[in-house]
């Protein structure tokens, strides 16, 4: 989709070079392209083109850090063994993050240099991840139902064993199981 960034067409050692350097808040953008240049013996880099992939990788952080933190507080609060909801939660900010970039296609669209047939594959690929993650949310639901009805089951066998042996008839255990349990044999 598009061309490269001046970033990203950098030989790998110069933009090695040019992420470590941005990590530095001593360092100044400007400061970053004149190394970069310098260092490549002829003009690379822009200053806009910096600060755009300045602006970029900014933006990625925060959305990591956004991330982090919502599962992080999720984790806090249900714990680490209820991860069922966690994937939700995780699925849920993938479907934020497709729809975000279904915003940004206008300006795709845009860019003279974006093929149209970059743009179809690109929908392509979005509406394909999107169903696989439908998908994945319905086995998860099936999974789930499936590990409830089981425990259910097995704390129905538990509950038969006990009141079999204090002396409950089996009209009356199929009752306890049909009305608190929801199973009938």
């Amino acid at each position: 989709m598009g061309q490269k960034s001046a970033v990203d067409k950098l030989p790998e050692e110069l933009r090695i070079k040019l992420l470590e350097m941005l990590q530095d808040p001593a360092i100044t953008q400007a400061e970053i392209v004149d190394t970069i240049n310098a260092q490549a013996g002829e003009t690379l880099l822009s200053r806009s083109s910096m600060n755009r992939y300045a602006q970029r990788m900014k933006h990625f952080a925060e959305k990591n850090r956004q991330a982090k933190e919502i599962a992080d507080a999720y984790l806090d609060k249900y714990g680490t063994d209820n991860r069922v909801k966690l994937g939700k939660v995780v699925n849920e900010q993938i479907r934020l993050a497709v729809f975000d970039l279904i915003g940004e296609i206008e300006e795709i669209q845009a860019d003279p240099a974006t093929k149209k047939t970059e743009i179809a594959d690109m929908l392509y690929k979005l509406s394909r991840g999107l169903k696989e993650l439908e998908a994945a949310e319905k086995l998860n639901a099936e999974r789930t139902e499936s590990i409830r009805k089981a425990a259910l089951v097995e704390a129905a066998e538990a509950v038969e064993q006990s009141a079999t042996s204090n002396g409950l008839t089996t009209e009356t255990m199929d009752n306890i199981k049909k009305q608190i349990l929801g199973l009938m044999k």
